[in-house]
């Protein structure tokens, strides 16, 4: 092999395993609570173990509390669940960089409904922000919350 094409080669492999590192040095895992509160407020307890996401939902308001549990796989299989308001999803999740991308597919009504989230995680680690896209009556919404990481202490149960 030329020593060019072994230098592109081993530039290629590099590049690769940058990436790869980059990816899997993000961890999700953790309590959070949305900021700021409101009359919903909604919590997060998140468990990254390699490729796999357990993401736990606590909704509260003046009405009781929900909960939603997921198991999602990360550059997986999609994922298929009913939601807390009894719509079903159907969601792959992979990686864009640092960033977790969930692509969705709401199934409301008998209406298709595509979403796009993006999990991106503050420099600190104590910010995480979900920015969702979807698209309602041809028109595109977007959403953006964002949540704090809670100490073990203040996590719901």
């Amino acid at each position: 092999m030329p020593t060019l094409a072994k230098t592109a080669f081993a530039a290629i492999v590099l590049l690769v395993a940058i990436c790869a590192n980059a990816q899997s040095s993000v961890d999700f895992s953790g309590h959070w609570r949305q900021n700021p509160s409101s009359a919903l407020q909604r919590q997060l307890e998140i468990e990254q173990n390699g490729q796999n996401l357990l993401v736990r939902t606590i909704l509260t308001n003046s009405e009781g509390t929900r909960h939603l549990e997921v198991k999602y796989q990360i550059g997986g299989p999609e994922t298929s669940y009913t939601g807390l308001d009894g719509d079903e999803f159907h969601t792959t999740v992979h990686w864009d960089g640092s960033t977790l991308v969930f692509d969705t597919m709401e199934r409301e009504n008998g209406k298709d409904i595509p979403q796009k989230t993006v999990w991106t995680l503050s420099a600190d680690g104590n910010t995480l922000q979900v920015d969702r896209t979807s698209q309602k009556s041809g028109k595109p919404v977007q959403s953006v919350m964002t949540y704090v990481r809670q100490a073990p202490s203040q996590s719901p149960k």
